[in-house]
């Protein structure tokens, strides 16, 4: 959790609040009271989480050599595009 002072929150104000919105949590002091700044719906690490590159080959040249994977892929993929 970020702690900022009002001053130093109104200087970042933007960066602050994008922050907040990524789901970091910021706590701003004013005049002695503290206050919480974040976002009111609550999302998942999940929903945030950032999409990564994980196979270091291409993906062609893993399916395409076991054309019984291939098939057993899109068969899957059928059926899961029908329950979209």
């Amino acid at each position: 959790m970020s702690e900022l002072t009002a001053t130093n929150f109104r200087k970042h104000l933007f960066e602050v609040l994008d922050r907040a919105i990524r789901g970091e949590a910021v706590e701003i002091t004013y005049k002695g009271s503290k206050l919480r700044l974040a976002p009111t719906q609550n999302t998942s690490k999940l929903a945030r989480a950032v999409r990564r590159p994980t196979l270091l080959v291409d993906f062609e040249a893993i399916v395409g050599s076991d054309p019984e994977l291939m098939e057993k892929l899109e068969q899957r993929w059928r059926r899961d595009d029908k329950n979209l």
